[in-house]
């Protein structure tokens, strides 16, 4: 019995790891984005504080503690965005590529009819 072995080419290996890298790199942006929309806002709100502190006034500005846990917030989501992005994007386009070859393996080493 004449068996070969099908093992998978460096192209679709590297057009995989591309795929990977991209839609990593996108995922990361955009959680890039939210997290800082989010160091903004809660360093708007503690450079205020800061500021006064640092210049000696008598009037310490108000903590506004809603625009900090909003802050807060985004920068949570943005870190979740780019680390569940990033392994859904490597799921994703791995068990294709692993499907993928399975199948082109399967279908290649199929008996002839009688």
């Amino acid at each position: 019995m004449n068996e070969e072995i099908f093992m998978a080419t460096w192209g679709s290996a590297f057009l995989t790891a591309f795929k990977i890298l991209l839609f990593s790199f996108i995922w990361g942006v955009l959680g890039l984005i939210l997290i800082i929309a989010g160091a903004a806002t809660v360093g708007r709100t503690l450079g205020d504080l800061f500021q006064s502190l640092v210049t000696g006034s008598t009037l310490i500005p108000e903590i506004d503690f809603v625009s900090i846990g909003i802050g807060l917030l985004l920068f949570l989501i943005g870190y979740l965005i780019i680390l569940l992005g990033t392994a859904a994007s490597f799921l994703k386009y791995s068990a294709e590529y692993y499907a993928r070859e399975f199948q082109r393996s399967t279908q290649a080493q199929a008996p002839p009819p009688y």
